[in-house]
């Protein structure tokens, strides 16, 4: 872990080193993560809200590491989650993961892949594919399931995807847009999702705004030319989540106007003490010609966590959500607003240990944002989340 940082005074070295000590035995460990990855560390420099990109910020800065497994499929413990989710063609779900989020004995040594295309030719193609999960390290970085992959490049830039099952072949190409990520930090701690008093949650969207290409090969010989919107989150632990998260919810709203193109996440975690962290991250991106390819600029607006400035109001019973991000001398002191109306589930994924993850649409929505000194309001798309952790009584 990097130490925090220290303060001038007479007892530098003493506070420096009982700080890192400090952090060293409370800060649970994941089994090992990946040489060179972002996890974990302590950093109080890579917060910022409402100033623009910081070039050393590990909360936006790409690392191609922090994408590969960082609990080994070897382990004895822990499970992982890589889910896309596209919005264009069709609505796509399709989370690749190892080992059980909701089974307290379960290990990572099985792979599934699970997948929700919405509305080809009026089936939804809903299916499950199982094996073990490999990875390989380089100037291509892979992920394997059988013969189904995922793979990245060094920079982070693309995340090419291609699998098959039940007849149909996906292949999808996908350009990191807006060239960065987003790590939460509970407690300064890069990635962390949850407190770091007792077992640890870990995630990132290693995409947040992805341009994304392709086709899909139905079993009936149809080649159907596939586009939108791309996200990309990775999450993972050591210990299944029903021991210390009850509910974890998260949402992508992308903003659209025709002066810009707005990303919003955000995080939601309520843990079994009743503490609740939410994190929330905000990108802009310029369009250039074409629209799809070419963003000229592109800079992020906020990476913070259990930040006072950001505002976060969820209700399930009239199903809004309501994000506000303070303004500043950046915004003209004018605040940024994203209101969703959130529709019926679009797929639902049930775990072997009984925790159950939801995916929703929108029905309608709109955003409020500074543009040019003005308040400039915009259409959305995008998709929210709910896992929830099954009783304990019922593991």
């Amino acid at each position: 872990l990097d130490s925090p940082v220290r303060h001038t005074s007479m007892s530098i070295g003493w506070i420096s080193r009982v700080s890192a000590l400090f952090a060293a035995i409370y800060l649970p460990s994941v089994l090992a993560f990946q040489p060179s990855a972002d996890y974990g560390q302590y950093k109080t420099d890579n917060l910022y809200n409402c100033s623009g990109a910081s070039s050393t910020s590990a909360l936006t800065a790409t690392n191609s590491a922090d994408t590969l497994p960082e609990i080994q499929p070897l382990s004895s413990q822990g499970w992982e989650q890589w889910e896309f989710f596209a919005h264009g063609t069709f609505p796509m779900i399709l989370r690749w993961s190892q080992g059980d989020q909701s089974q307290a004995d379960a290990t990572p040594a099985g792979g599934k892949i699970e997948i929700a295309i919405l509305d080809v030719n009026g089936t939804n193609v809903l299916t499950t594919v199982t094996g073990p999960l490999t990875y390989t390290d380089g100037d291509v970085k892979q992920v394997f399931i059988g013969n189904n992959t995922f793979k990245w490049d060094s920079d982070s830039l693309w995340y090419n995807l291609t699998l098959s099952a039940d007849g149909y072949t996906l292949v999808l190409n996908t350009y990191s847009a807006l060239l960065d990520t987003f790590h939460p930090g509970v407690d300064y701690y890069n990635g962390l999702l949850s407190s770091h008093e007792g077992p640890a949650l870990y995630g990132s969207a290693p995409v947040t705004r992805g341009q994304c290409s392709g086709y899909l090969a139905t079993p009936d010989k149809q080649n159907i030319t596939l586009d939108g919107l791309m996200l990309l989150k990775h999450t993972f632990s050591e210990q299944a989540l029903l021991s210390y998260v009850t509910k974890l919810s998260s949402a992508v709203i992308w903003g659209y106007s025709t002066q810009y193109y707005d990303s919003h996440l955000f995080y939601q975690v309520e843990q079994a003490d009743g503490t609740v962290h939410e994190a929330a991250y905000l990108s802009r991106a310029i369009a250039g010609s074409p629209v799809k390819s070419n963003f000229p600029s592109t800079w992020a607006m906020y990476a913070v966590t259990d930040d006072p400035l950001y505002t976060l109001v969820i209700d399930p019973v009239g199903g809004t959500i309501v994000a506000t991000l303070a303004g500043c001398s950046v915004t003209n002191n004018t605040s940024y607003l994203f209101s969703v109306s959130v529709g019926s589930a679009i797929a639902e994924f049930t775990d072997l240990g009984g925790g159950k993850t939801t995916y929703y649409n929108f029905t309608q929505g709109f955003t409020l944002a500074p543009y040019n000194g003005s308040l400039v309001n915009g259409t959305i798309a995008g998709m929210y989340q709910v896992y929830e952790a099954p009783s304990q009584s019922d593991s």
